[in-house]
């Protein structure tokens, strides 16, 4: 089984490395962050469910890449790939309670893969559209400034490895 609440420690940690050096990391991510504990909680009792819920809802997915990001353009590929290498063990570490998952997203297709991204802190607004038009993704704009991204799971990770590639290398253009 997957350990989420590790998981979760791991990203706060990496969040509280990353303040520590006079980083900023954006609101959304530690909003994300405390959804995706929220979910945790709600589905402590049922672990099967859990495992629907996250694999369905990327929050975490999102806050560790965009801390990874963050990591790597600011501080060093080795720092970021040293985290990587955390979060993924505290993924696999052993649980010792047990979780759930499943989410409601309106306008979202049942079982469709979905993930939120705020396009005012994405530096590749032209990259960004031409990726959306290659993918076979579905989008819809929010009122909070989200862009909602969906669609079949390989297609979202897709998507959202090339997004950090992207920011990535706009960050050693600048």
């Amino acid at each position: 089984m997957i350990n989420y609440e590790n998981a979760c420690k791991k990203l706060d940690e990496l969040m509280a490395v990353l303040l520590d050096k006079g980083l900023t990391v954006p609101q959304h991510l530690f909003d994300d962050l405390k959804s995706a504990r929220n979910l945790i909680n709600i589905y402590r009792s049922s672990p099967s469910e859990l495992d629907q819920v996250m694999e369905s809802s990327p929050l975490l997915q999102i806050v560790e890449m965009n801390l990874l990001t963050i990591a790597e353009t600011s501080i060093s590929k080795e720092f970021a790939d040293l985290w990587q290498r955390k979060i993924i063990a505290a993924y696999q570490e052993e649980t010792t309670g047990s979780a759930g998952t499943a989410t409601f997203v309106s306008g979202v297709p049942k079982g469709a893969h979905w993930v939120r991204l705020k396009t005012s802190e994405v530096t590749i607004d032209e990259e960004l559209t031409i990726l959306l038009a290659q993918s076979e993704l579905s989008t819809k704009t929010q009122d909070d400034g989200y862009l909602l991204i969906y669609g079949r799971k390989e297609d979202v990770k897709a998507f959202l490895k090339k997004v950090r590639q992207k920011v990535l290398e706009k960050g050693n253009e600048d």
